[in-house]
């Protein structure tokens, strides 16, 4: 265990004749791994654009967003590790606005959208998913780099490419 993780989880001390709380609280790089794996199953991050039903991207997109919130809603996440979860969530909710998803009211079996004449081949969709997905990949290849973290090989097929070597 790194020092840093052992004073995050020291969370008090007391006197006079000195005591110290502790706290098993969950360090960076694990919530890093977690969301890490979770982002590594949804496929709306990397399947083929022809392989996408719309329903099934706003429903998995709405579920990234929903980890990203409660992980960031516990709170004692370092900013190493926040800005980049909250950036992806932003990108999440950018994609919902784009593509005009509207919360599945309770019991619905589909997602709603403003437009109901929109259709999966439309070209501010794929833009959409496009910018979904290369700025959530830019935020895990952060996160990843940070923590030292692997990336399965769909995911990382979000990732930007690397600098060519001169």
């Amino acid at each position: 265990m790194k020092f840093r993780e052992i004073v995050n989880r020291v969370n008090g001390l007391s006197c006079p004749i000195f005591g110290v709380s502790w706290d098993p609280g969950t360090a960076d790089v694990e919530v890093a791994r977690r969301v890490i794996a979770f982002v590594e199953t949804r496929r709306v991050l990397f399947s083929t654009y022809t392989n996408e039903v719309p329903e099934e991207c706003v429903a998995s997109v709405l579920a990234i967003r929903e980890v990203l919130t409660e992980v960031l809603g516990a709170g004692r996440v370092a900013d190493e590790l926040s800005e980049p979860l909250r950036i992806m969530r932003r990108y999440c909710v950018r994609f919902l606005q784009r593509v005009g998803a509207i919360e599945r009211p309770e019991g619905a079996k589909r997602h709603l959208f403003r437009d109901a004449q929109w259709r999966m081949n439309d070209y501010w969709f794929g833009e959409a998913l496009g910018e979904l997905r290369s700025g959530v990949g830019m935020q895990v290849a952060i996160v990843a780099a940070s923590f030292g973290l692997d990336v399965e090989d769909d995911l990382a097929s979000t990732l930007p490419d690397p600098e060519p070597s001169s």
